[in-house]
């Protein structure tokens, strides 16, 4: 502790200080704790699933949730029409729809905001032509964009992660670029300009620091459109295929049994949208933390 250089104590200090106002959170708090639950099992799915995602029950076809008394408790959620435990599919879909999203947004994350923040340090012509092309990409839904890279490739869960990738790249470097530009506009920035402070240390005492918030906003708004894309993509056949358990591809086989067996269509549905909304939320409630530590 002694060797700290007097930064990592304000650094460490900053966190805990975060940390300790978000936890009066209680909401956030729990979406906190349920992100990592969701990305534990992510990690862990085969494992946790009491049963193989493709493993069929022959004479247990569309049984329905634990809960009706035509149910079974070791098919707690039911079973498909391929006689598949619903429990064990939506468990590994974790690992294909939020797994995945994950990882693209990490991708998105890292690149983007390199890239946004390196356009917005830039100055002169090259600048503002980047900031133009990056302007057109924003009249251009990111859905119809990962659709169209998407059909240029082979069906498949990997190329829909790619192609969502490269459809959110340009949203995410804009938003850096604006960012980084509108702090650099402020007077105070200015006068530490005046004062000789280099660019470098500008970026990381300032202007970082400052875009923190927007950043995380970004990365937030990046998830919640990826989770949604992947599934849309394996929805019309453009992501995961059969057999794997991507919540989207699930919705899609078992759509034509939305009246027989409602639980096979609606569960996945369910899945993905308390997804969205724990790490929304999460997201939300550190944003506003970070604000109110600022304040």
């Amino acid at each position: 502790m002694l060797d700290k250089e007097p930064n990592e104590f304000r650094e460490s200090d900053t966190f805990s200080q975060i940390w300790l106002l978000f936890r009066k959170n209680r909401i956030a708090l729990f979406s906190f704790y349920a992100t990592l639950a969701l990305l534990l099992i992510a990690i862990l799915a085969p494992v946790l699933a009491p049963y193989s995602s493709d493993m069929q029950f022959v004479g247990e076809e569309l049984t329905p949730p634990s809960w009706n008394s035509a149910g079974k408790v070791i098919y707690f959620f039911g079973t498909d029409d391929l006689g598949r435990d619903m429990f064990s599919r939506l468990l590994n879909g974790i690992t294909y729809t939020f797994g995945s999203s994950v990882i693209v947004v990490i991708l998105v994350a890292i690149i983007g905001g390199f890239l946004g923040i390196v356009a917005g340090m830039s100055k002169g012509l090259k600048s503002r032509m980047l900031g133009h092309f990056l302007d057109a990409f924003l009249s251009i839904p990111i859905l119809l964009i990962s659709i169209v890279i998407a059909t240029l490739m082979e069906p498949s869960l990997p190329n829909a992660m790619l192609a969502i990738l490269l459809a959110l790249l340009p949203h995410f470097i804009h938003e850096i670029y604006q960012a980084v530009h509108q702090e650099l506009r402020k007077e105070y920035v200015l006068v530490l300009k005046l004062e000789g402070v280099s660019n470098s240390m500008l970026l990381k005492e300032t202007i970082l620091p400052n875009i923190s918030v927007r950043y995380i906003r970004e990365i937030i708004r990046s998830f919640s459109v990826t989770l949604m894309e992947i599934s849309a993509l394996s929805f019309i056949s453009l992501g995961a295929q059969r057999p794997t358990p991507e919540w989207g591809a699930m919705i899609r086989d078992s759509l034509e049994l939305l009246y027989l067996a409602p639980w096979t269509v609606i569960l996945p549905g369910i899945a993905i949208i308390l997804s969205l909304l724990v790490v929304v939320i999460f997201g939300n409630g550190l944003c506003k933390t970070i604000d109110k530590y600022y304040e």
